[in-house]
């Protein structure tokens, strides 16, 4: 990436000889080394930049369509105007003198906007959007603990830089410390950060989902005789899990910036989904946390929002203005039933009718961001964008449950190698009925908005009266019988901590054949992971008769003569039965008589509503291939 303290244009300094001359100081001092205090662990709102989890996977095998292009980091801090907190952490030079380091005399912070374009420096005056100034600090006052950036606020010291930051902007940022020798040093890096939407007023995209899936939390109330379908068969409906995609096309593109004749020098996704969710761009990947995006939150209040910088897949890392623009891309995201739309399975140790639920959902739109500081929002998951570059259809995963885990059709996933990339897009027409074909894998339809009539004030009084902190007759809102009862999605977020990552790659101690087809992979130690195979998933073997072991069996497949793999989690091995221990799940309660755990006798969870028929009255967290 070329360097945004180029020297000016030589057409640029007669008039602005004052302003070239803070900007050339500035280049100078961001790479000064001198100091014997180095800024370390540079954190916006508590956030650090993750380049890289510890122990990320390999990256997984990608559609021959796929771009070249990579993702600079893992986690890219999203925040809000309305609060710009810098924090950083400092250590003492190796071999520096301890009179030196013995405390910060004075300290600047130097806020830059992104630029991923070499040549993109028409507009050097935007590149600075803010400098603190020297600050000095006094002998007897303590280094403050956090610094603010108040965008529009006159410093102190008078700097020609603090202009406003705008939502889809994209920073990078610097400490440099004075020591006791009044010499400075800065970071040893730039570290980065995002600007989000601050409310929802400044969200274009709303919450999309599957036409079939929004059905089936629709009650029609309209005659008395019309039955309700039990919510297990409705949940049953909604199987296979939705993939959606959006068309970035080299059209719409310059459509958007037309009449904006600079260069593009970032573009950040923001993107939200329940229950959870993994996106992609022109078929790779742009996290290594996405299976449990977004955190757990009471999701009828508040959701976090992630932002990725894509800009390396927009411009290719060249030059480009609208005109140039020839290349169209595709958004993907993968999603998942986390705490949002799980298996409707209560205990009586966790109650999941009392969490907010409603059909798997997205919500996002892409940031496009010129050198002159132009800012463009293009396709919101909204009306007449949804309808012209927004898809969905039903995808590889048939079923994912954070109790009872996945089953991931094969088949399914070969067939659709590619669905996230421009060369697999296909037009289509509007949608047609809910019989013809909108529930067949592959068959891709246009989204529609989620919807429902219960709003969060109804909501939160119906929780307060289950838990008996209100009565019935002390209620505010009419109590009425609901249309669509799907649960209100509350308010949009930047995620405020950071991801759940890989930190760690973990091999197998010991491998053990159990027999009858069975393995057991020991890796010593208690974890929350996931496998990854590194020469792909071992042939299946089928025992004789099809006799599966306990809580191996997948029905459907045995019944059309498709091969599987199941894989059961669990803490220990219970030796007198050679089964695995499932504490995990164990502490639902429904198990009945599985080894070590004996509150249930066998056969206690034959008529538990949506016991899931595979896995033999002890519930298991488990993946089927």
């Amino acid at each position: 990436m070329g360097s945004d303290f180029d020297s000016p244009a030589e057409d640029e300094l007669e008039n602005n000889t004052s302003h070239d001359s803070h900007f050339s100081h500035l280049q100078t001092l961001v790479y000064e080394t001198s100091g014997s205090i180095i800024p370390i662990d540079l954190s916006i709102n508590h956030l650090k930049l993750i380049h890289r989890a510890p122990g990320r996977p390999p990256a997984p095998p990608l559609s021959p369509f796929a771009s070249n292009a990579t993702i600079s980091e893992d986690f890219l801090p999203v925040v809000r105007t309305i609060e710009l907190i810098f924090r950083w952490r400092y250590s003492a030079k190796t071999n520096s003198r301890v009179k030196d380091a013995k405390q910060i005399t004075a300290y600047q912070v130097i806020v830059r906007r992104y630029n991923d374009c070499a040549d993109c420096n028409d507009h050097r005056d935007l590149i600075i959007a803010w400098d603190s100034g020297k600050v000095d600090i006094p002998h007897d006052e303590d280094f403050p603990s956090s610094v603010k950036w108040s965008p529009g606020e006159i410093n102190a010291n008078n700097t020609p830089h603090n202009s406003s930051p705008h939502p889809g902007e994209i920073f990078l940022w610097k400490v440099i410390l004075w020591d006791m020798a009044s010499r400075p040093h800065s970071s040893l890096s730039w570290s980065k950060f995002a600007i989000g939407p601050n409310d929802d007023s400044e969200w274009r995209g709303n919450w999309i989902t599957h036409p079939l899936d929004m059905h089936t939390f629709h009650v029609s109330s309209s005659t008395n005789d019309e039955k309700i379908l039990d919510e297990c068969e409705l949940w049953h409906k909604r199987r296979s899990l939705p993939l959606f995609r959006a068309l970035l096309s080299a059209e719409t593109l310059t459509t958007v910036l037309d009449g904006d004749d600079d260069f593009v020098t970032s573009a950040l996704l923001v993107i939200s989904g329940l229950g959870s969710y993994r996106v992609s761009i022109d078929g790779v990947p742009l996290s290594s946390s996405g299976p449990i995006d977004p955190p757990f939150t009471d999701y009828s209040k508040r959701v976090m929002y992630r932002g990725f910088d894509v800009t390396s897949f927009i411009t290719n890392q060249q030059p480009i203005r609208n005109k140039d623009i020839e290349q169209s891309h595709v958004i993907g995201v993968t999603v998942a039933s986390g705490w949002w739309d799980h298996r409707p399975l209560n205990s009586g140790l966790i109650r999941f009718d009392l969490l907010p639920r409603g059909p798997v959902t997205i919500v996002a739109q892409l940031y496009i961001t010129t050198s002159k500081g132009s800012v463009h929002t293009v396709i919101p998951t909204e009306g007449t964008a949804m309808k012209e570059f927004w898809q969905v259809s039903k995808g590889p995963i048939r079923e994912s449950d954070l109790f009872t885990g996945e089953i991931v059709d094969l088949g399914v996933l070969s067939a659709m190698e590619g669905w996230d990339t421009f060369e697999s897009w296909i037009e289509i027409e509007e949608n047609v009925s809910f019989e013809e074909n909108q529930s067949k894998v592959g068959y891709w339809v246009i989204p529609t908005l989620y919807r429902t009539n219960i709003t969060r004030e109804i909501r939160m009084e119906e929780m307060a009266i289950l838990a008996k902190a209100m009565n019935q007759e002390d209620r505010k809102t009419q109590h009425r019988e609901f249309e669509i009862v799907a649960s209100p999605i509350g308010k949009l977020v930047p995620s405020e901590i950071p991801p759940v990552m890989p930190m760690e790659r973990i091999h197998p101690d010991e491998v053990h054949d159990l027999g009858s087809g069975r393995w057991l992979f020991d890796f010593g130690k208690g974890m929350s992971g996931m496998l990854h195979f590194d020469s792909g998933l071992p042939s299946p073997i089928v025992p004789p008769n099809a006799e599966y072991p306990r809580g191996h069996g997948f029905q459907v497949a045995t019944a059309i003569g498709d091969s599987f793999i199941t894989i059961i989690y669990g803490d220990s091995l219970e030796m007198s039965t050679g089964d695995i221990n499932r504490v995990l799940v164990a502490g639902v309660g429904l198990h009945d008589g599985g080894p070590r755990h004996f509150s249930e006798p066998k056969g206690a969870q034959d008529f538990t509503p949506c016991f899931p028929p595979d896995q033999d009255g002890t519930l298991s967290q488990r993946d089927v291939y």
